[in-house]
Parts: C-alpha cells; structure tokens; sequence
C-alpha cells in the first residue's frame, strides 16, 4: 500500500519542459510579471531569478486550503534550513478586493516572515492567474458576502524562470521538499 501511495504520489508532480504536453499553437504555462507587494511596493517575477520559487494563488479569507497549503510551504521553507535563501514562496491573491497590501502583510507574516503576499488590480491577477492556467471565481453568499472558489495547486518555478511543476494540492510538504531539493541539485 506504502509503495502504491509513493508511486501515484510522484505521478501527481506534473514537470512542465518546454514545449511539453502543449498543443501547437497553446501559449507556454508561467511567465514573468508585475504585482504590488505586502508592502505597497512595486514587484516583479524576474527579481527572483537564481532562486526556486513555490507559487500559490489563495486569498485571505479562505477557511481551509489556503492556510493549510501555506502552513505546509512554511515547513518546506523551514525544512530546507541553509538553503533556504534559494527557495522564495509567493503567494498572489485572487481577492484584490480584499486582500490590500496591509492585509497580506498581516496573513503571510502568520505562515512566514519570509513569504511574499501579491496583489493588484483585478485585471492584473486575473492576468497573472491566466498565465498559470490557475482558476478561480467569485462566488455570492448571504447579506452581500462572497467567497472565492479557486484551484489550489502549488506552482514550481525553477531558477531561470521557468515553470518547472504544477504540485497538486493535498501533497505532503516531504514531497515538495524532494521537489524543490531536485532543482537545488540541479537534477531536472
């Protein structure tokens, strides 16, 4: 069973080469852009490259998977101790609406003080989510209240800025972390 579990464990990272598992024609997953940090300032993919990079899209008021997926990057970022600085995790929202610079501030320091909280305009995650191919949608609640459905996969991007894997949500962090320590080895 143990060895079962492994096996369809290590089928669920989906690495992403160039050019792989896309029609012809399709746009390549990833990309670099442009965001509004946890601090109001100005922030772009590209200044993090030389470093692997663990992308989550979320937002603050999510009840379940979003501080579970981001209490379990914590871990991996603790876990990875003296390599640490070579690994950043980014979590952008998909609730600009809410989720202002000052809010993410407060969210991300919870999990990490070395997690970066995105925002920006509603156009510009929706933007950012297209290029990933993340989903997610407003959904109404009682007295004018709303939620936020969304897809809750784990995007590796390695070194050179380049998508290298879409982890599913549910993985244990001893997973990602074996992720994340093949591209630190530069075994991709």
């Amino acid at each position: 069973m143990l060895i079962r579990r492994v096996v369809s464990s290590l089928l669920l990272v989906v690495p992403i080469w160039a050019g792989s598992g896309r029609a012809l024609g399709e746009p390549a997953i990833g990309g670099d852009f442009s965001l509004t940090n946890q601090y109001g300032q100005p922030f772009q993919l590209q200044e993090l490259r030389g470093k692997v990079v663990l992308m989550f899209f979320g937002y603050t008021s999510c009840p379940d998977i979003c501080p579970t997926e981001l209490s379990n990057l914590a871990a991996v970022l603790n876990e990875l101790e003296g390599a640490a600085e070579q690994v950043q995790g980014i979590f952008v929202t998909i609730d600009p609406e809410r989720d202002r610079p000052e809010v993410l501030k407060d969210y991300v320091g919870y999990f990490s003080k070395d997690l970066i909280g995105l925002t920006g305009s509603s156009d510009q995650i929706e933007e950012v989510a297209g290029k990933y191919r993340a989903k997610y949608r407003k959904t109404p609640r009682p007295v004018g209240a709303y939620s936020m459905d969304h897809s809750a996969d784990l995007y590796v991007i390695d070194q050179s800025g380049q998508l290298f894997a879409v982890v599913p949500y549910g993985l244990p962090p001893e997973h990602v972390l074996g992720v994340v320590r093949r591209l630190l080895d530069g075994d991709s």
